[in-house]
């Protein structure tokens, strides 16, 4: 099976741009039989069936669509514009991506390119609560709605008192349900990444650069908390949930395992970790793909984003598969909330709601285009929350469901 590799965004070299789909003509001949060119968007086809698209060839994706490419083929999908390395990776793209493969490309057609199947027609009203609508590089700027900046959101929590809680590119931000940002730590010494807060107000955060876990109290001291981070072999990050009893949980993306954090600081290890590629099973013989993101359900279950598919571990350890979703680009942007039973995980260009009986249907904005999402967070009530950036303005969105 063809896997995604964990590639930076950076490596990717994602930008914004337009796509003119360009399609070849025929020729004839003065007397004889007419030979007519193959038009050079139509691809060959592979002998499982499985369609390929020849060094030289373009080709647009229509829903549901499966093609084979090499290394160095541009795709152009929801404007933008990736360049695919390396073998055997799997990318996801919207119906009408352009597919252009270089007329150099000499390597195997061993990277898939698929297009999502076309929507269910779910549409949602979306609105900015806070954030600018144009693209840039800001300094974190304390206001309220399209004043407001941030430098890059990477999870989204909600407080006691329905406040956003975001990580910012290190810093601690507070956004108010109308839309007024304050800046709560502006990472001087503490940088914060992924987010969750307890029912005492506690805000836990994963650091940006350690694998050390901090605790921020509700008076605003700051330190870090648990076990000698450092001999847990942890990678740095990770998005964070946290349940009542103020046990804290943890997405290794990197290990391909959920940690578990008691309130006493007690680490261990939830699931995960064990061989094979998304198997399920109990504690550390289950396997993820690259789990990026944790949600507690209203049972007491952790629901996982794992890459292509939406986990669920419950306490005692056993991990099983509730759907597959497609993989994102960068798998490790891969987000995840629940709301009265049904769950949503972004992806490129949706939101993949999965209902309790496991149906899966994508999302689209009624007012625009879908931003790219790093993060979602549901109030419980009706209301998801979104925090958008990279190829889209950073911003907070408030949608109704």
């Amino acid at each position: 099976m063809a896997t995604v590799r964990a590639i930076s965004r950076n490596a990717l070299g994602a930008v914004v741009a337009l796509a003119l789909a360009a399609c070849g003509g025929g020729a004839g001949v003065p007397s004889g039989p007419i030979v007519v060119a193959p038009a050079i968007n139509t691809p060959a086809t592979s002998a499982n069936g499985v369609q390929i698209i020849p060094a030289g060839g373009s080709h647009t994706m229509v829903a549901g669509e499966k093609v084979m490419v090499p290394a160095g083929t541009i795709i152009t999908s929801n404007g933008s514009t990736i360049n695919l390395s390396g073998s055997n990776n799997t990318v996801n793209v919207t119906a009408g991506a352009v597919v252009q493969v270089p007329s150099s490309a000499t390597g195997t057609a061993d990277n898939t390119v698929v297009a999502s199947a076309a929507a269910a027609g779910v549409t949602v009203n979306a609105q900015v609560l806070a954030g600018p609508s144009v693209m840039g590089s800001y300094d974190p700027i304390d206001g309220s709605g399209d004043q407001a900046r941030f430098a890059g959101l990477y999870q989204l929590t909600l407080d006691g008192a329905g406040n956003l809680i975001g990580s910012d590119r290190g810093r601690l931000r507070r956004i108010t349900p109308d839309g007024v940002v304050t800046t709560l730590a502006a990472a001087v010494t503490l940088t914060f990444e992924g987010v969750a807060v307890d029912g005492a107000g506690n805000i836990y955060g994963t650091d940006s650069a350690s694998p050390v876990l901090y605790r921020r109290t509700p008076d605003g001291a700051e330190q870090s908390w648990g076990p000698d981070w450092n001999k847990v072999m942890v990678n740095k990050g990770g998005q964070l949930a946290v349940d009542g009893a103020g046990t804290v949980y943890r997405a290794d993306f990197e290990n391909r395992r959920i940690l578990k954090i008691t309130a006493a600081g007690v680490v261990s290890v939830l699931a995960g970790g064990g061989s094979g590629d998304g198997n399920d099973g109990v504690g550390v013989n289950a396997a993820f793909h690259g789990p990026s993101a944790v949600v507690l359900d209203a049972s007491g279950a952790l629901l996982v984003n794992d890459s292509d598919a939406i986990r669920k571990i419950q306490p005692n350890g056993t991990v099983t598969t509730v759907a597959k979703i497609p993989k994102r680009i960068i798998p490790v942007d891969g987000s995840i909330a629940v709301d009265h039973g049904y769950i949503y995980a972004a992806t490129d260009s949706a939101i993949m709601r999965v209902a309790p009986d496991g149906t899966v249907d994508a999302m689209h904005f009624a007012n625009g285009s879908m931003p790219y999402i790093m993060t979602l967070v549901a109030d419980g009530h009706g209301t998801l929350y979104a925090g958008t950036g990279w190829a889209s303005p950073v911003q907070v969105w408030k949608i109704t469901l």
